[in-house]
């Protein structure tokens, strides 16, 4: 084998791994930058205002993002369900496209997949459905 050749074959080993480790990489449900520094007992009008307008009609949403409404031991516990602009608030896999916040009694109880997962299990909150149209 040519020397040239011995000497590409690490570049080629190095090229194809970084291009594996980028691809592996999944982006972070959305709203994830904006809510941050958001902490938790925030206001849902101070929450909302971080991030932008969802594309969901009025009825049944709240700034355009679907909204579930809850009684739970006696507290009003809503989850809204954050989705990437411009996609309708469709999904085909509701962990990597929409970002839940919950809200109990109107300030923020927390947000992200692992704080909705402790609260379902807890409260018994159910997966977010399609929105409907209208």
């Amino acid at each position: 084998m040519p020397k040239r050749t011995l000497l590409l074959i690490p570049a080629f080993l190095l090229l194809a791994l970084t291009l594996a480790a980028c691809g592996d990489r999944t982006p972070p449900p959305p709203g994830t930058e904006e809510l941050a520094e958001v902490e938790e007992g925030a206001s849902m009008s101070e929450v909302l205002a971080l991030l932008p307008a969802g594309d969901l009609p009025e009825n049944g949403t709240v700034q355009g993002y679907q909204r579930n409404r809850f009684l739970v031991d006696g507290s009003a516990v809503e989850v809204v369900w954050v989705h990437a602009p411009g996609s309708g608030g469709t999904f085909e896999d509701p962990r990597l496209e929409l970002n839940p916040l919950i809200f109990s009694g109107g300030a923020l109880d927390g947000w992200g997949w692992a704080h909705f997962d402790t609260r379902a299990e807890e409260w018994s909150l159910p997966m977010p459905q399609q929105p409907t149209e209208g």
